[in-house]
């Protein structure tokens, strides 16, 4: 998605831009126009690549940074399991709580 999102926005930027400078220069419509076409089809293909690697690169990270925060979990609840067990310690909570 943000590669789509990415070579639009850079396709038509460049078309944009191709057809202004053509209109400023007193280029022939024609010219311009075709110029213009041309701009937009290699920056939309371009566009599509950088978007795709940065999608790529986003999504290395998050699954990297999943796995460290799975493993953090995994470590913290070890620790926490070390000597007790769970229903023990729930039913020493109660009895405080209740006098």
């Amino acid at each position: 998605m943000v590669a789509r999102f990415t070579g639009a926005g850079l396709g038509l930027l460049a078309f944009a831009v191709t057809m202004t400078a053509g209109l400023f220069a007193q280029v022939p419509v024609e010219v311009t126009l075709s110029r213009s076409i041309l701009a937009l089809f290699f920056f939309c293909i371009g566009g599509l690549l950088l978007g795709g690697a940065a999608q790529r690169v986003v999504d290395e990270y998050q699954k990297e940074r999943e796995s460290q925060i799975r493993k953090r979990f995994h470590e913290e609840g070890a620790a926490t399991d070390g000597g007790e067990t769970g229903s023990d310690s729930d039913e020493t909570s109660v009895e405080r709580a209740t006098g």
